[in-house]
């Protein structure tokens, strides 16, 4: 397996050159989360980060959402030392021809040595895995193609549930949006957790999810089948952890009696409105254990549990393990 240059863990890190790989058929969302996070890092902290889009020949790619990058760099043209290396994804067809015809994972594996980091986004892991330096690592990619990474390449421990895994100083993320909050992360393992979360902040995102979260939401799950009515209340719910969310207060919101809003609920979500609230807040407690250093009665207070052994109950039943237990795995 191909190794990657490694810097000390304790160096802080200065202005990197970090280069988005790109092709024709390139999912543009892609490349233009990371690239926004990277820049606004760059803005905030100036000298931190240069950032190059690059493609196979250079010049102009396209991208399956009909826009185009323009002025993309070669490969050939990178500087000889690269910090951090990002390879998009894009449908099938275009990271076949990627990886078959323009010799994409073959660079990759030249690139590798002199490179600090790589990463990828959604299928890109895809050209990670060509290049070899996917073999004997933890790794995901989008959901759909999970099992296609893990039937062409045993060697890697493909991570089905996972937003985004990290093993050494190769990184991957799951599908297109998935690759803001892997950027985010990179930051954050460079400039500090506050920074991250003022970008996080300034794209106005709903929350910043750890890579242990699941690819697909319970909220968003919920929502696949629901009315509007009801996709509109499981939205608020997410948001809203600390309030009374007990079946009355829930059926009066939504204009419907406690019993027939119960039996719509579990129909049209698949989950009753009392478990789904439960794994809302577990969600909202897995967040606050990432992202603070609070006490569990804070923590318990803050995402709606009247307290810490009803947190700790609700996360054995979801996770199999105490909220401790959970902080510390994620620490890791």
């Amino acid at each position: 397996m191909p190794t990657l240059t490694r810097k000390d863990e304790e160096t802080a890190v200065s202005a990197s050159d970090v280069v988005l790989v790109v092709f024709d058929g390139v999912e543009v969302i892609d490349v233009a989360g990371p690239a926004s996070v990277f820049s606004k890092a760059e803005q905030m902290h100036p000298g931190s980060y240069r950032l190059h889009i690059a493609s196979p020949a250079g010049g102009t790619v396209s991208t399956n959402g009909g826009l185009s990058f323009s002025g993309t760099c070669s490969l050939q043209q990178l500087p000889a030392s690269i910090d951090t290396l990002i390879v998009a994804g894009g449908d099938e067809p275009a990271v076949r021809a990627a990886i078959l015809e323009q010799h994409i994972g073959a660079w990759l594996r030249q690139a590798a040595p002199r490179t600090r980091r790589m990463a990828s986004v959604c299928s890109g892991a895809f050209a990670l895995a060509a290049a070899g330096l996917l073999d004997g690592r933890e790794a995901t990619t989008h959901w759909r193609v999970c099992d296609q990474l893990q039937a062409l390449r045993p060697q890697v421990r493909v991570q089905r549930e996972r937003i985004y895994v990290r093993d050494g100083p190769v990184w991957t993320s799951a599908g297109v949006t998935t690759g803001i909050e892997l950027a985010l992360a990179l930051v954050e393992d460079d400039l500090g957790h506050a920074v991250s979360m003022e970008i996080a902040r300034t794209l106005a995102l709903p929350m910043l999810r750890g890579g242990a979260q699941p690819q697909l939401t319970q909220a968003l799950q919920a929502q696949a089948s629901a009315s509007h009515r009801l996709r509109e209340l499981v939205a608020w719910i997410g948001t809203h952890p600390q309030d009374d969310l007990s079946v009355e207060a829930l059926a009066e919101r939504v204009q419907m009696s406690p019993r027939n809003f119960a039996r719509a609920f579990a129909a049209e979500t698949g989950c009753t409105p009392a478990r789904f609230v439960e794994q809302v807040r577990v969600a909202a407690a897995a967040q606050l254990l990432r992202q603070t250093r609070w006490p569990q009665d804070r923590i318990a207070s803050r995402s709606g549990f009247r307290s810490v052994d009803a947190l700790q109950r609700a996360f054995a039943r979801q996770h199999g393990l105490t909220p401790q237990a959970y902080r510390t795995h994620d620490d890791t």
